[in-house]
């Protein structure tokens, strides 16, 4: 009996130990994301690129709640140009996901924001047809003469082969995390897969935070 209660007892000290080492050997941690844009060194840290100061923006502009973590704890953000507005194959593969795999993106918060709100264009009218197949895509509008330096806050330090109108990836510390161009089925999935990465890894912070041992 008393053996018992020894392996117990060092169960009970060596599983939350275990446990984080096992998370932090696992998949979870398998690959690296990139944060884009310029950084700078404050001492020995780095300061990564952050996009707050333009939701910010938004927000006054549109009274909408971008920097709401519990609504949008991670997004998929696309600006809609003025010359991309009749060029609705530019959304083709959310298209085919909305269409046939809307399982895969239902939990995923697809955020565009266009430079005039234009019903009658292409782009914004296919765009409102996948609004009515699925309940997580959000529309808002911006002021066409503070556009473009809108939208190029989101692509500050962007590789050279992106477009802005691929989609941006936002993670919960509101850095961009990926460009992903929705002409193609396969760049879809890659977004998805990112952003189902990203938020496995804020569960497992957030669970490590919640069993984390403090020193007594």
């Amino acid at each position: 009996m008393f053996k018992n209660k020894k392996w117990l007892v060092f169960l009970i000290v060596i599983f939350p130990s275990l446990f984080w080492v096992i998370l932090e050997t696992s998949t979870i941690n398998s690959r690296k994301l990139s944060i884009y844009g310029p950084r700078k060194l404050a001492g020995a840290d780095t300061v990564y690129y952050k996009v707050n100061t333009a939701f910010e923006k938004i927000n006054e502009s549109e009274q909408i709640q971008l920097l709401d973590l519990e609504k949008f704890p991670l997004m998929a953000l696309m600006f809609v140009k003025d010359d991309y507005k009749n060029e609705a194959y530019r959304v083709s593969g959310l298209w085919e996901y909305v269409n046939y795999k809307t399982d895969k993106i239902k939990h995923m918060p697809f955020v565009f924001v266009s430079e005039q709100q234009n019903n009658t264009s292409e782009t914004t009218t296919q765009l409102m047809k996948m609004a009515g197949k699925t309940d997580n895509l959000f529309f808002y509008g911006w002021n066409k003469n503070s556009f473009d330096s809108l939208n190029k806050v989101f692509f500050n330090g962007k590789p050279i082969y992106v477009d802005y109108s691929f989609f941006i990836l936002i993670d919960n510390n509101r850095n961009v995390r990926g460009y992903y161009d929705a002409r193609y089925v396969a760049e879809i999935k890659r977004l998805i897969e990112d952003y189902q990465h990203l938020r496995i890894k804020e569960e497992k912070n957030l669970m490590l935070k919640e069993n984390e041992i403090k020193s007594q």
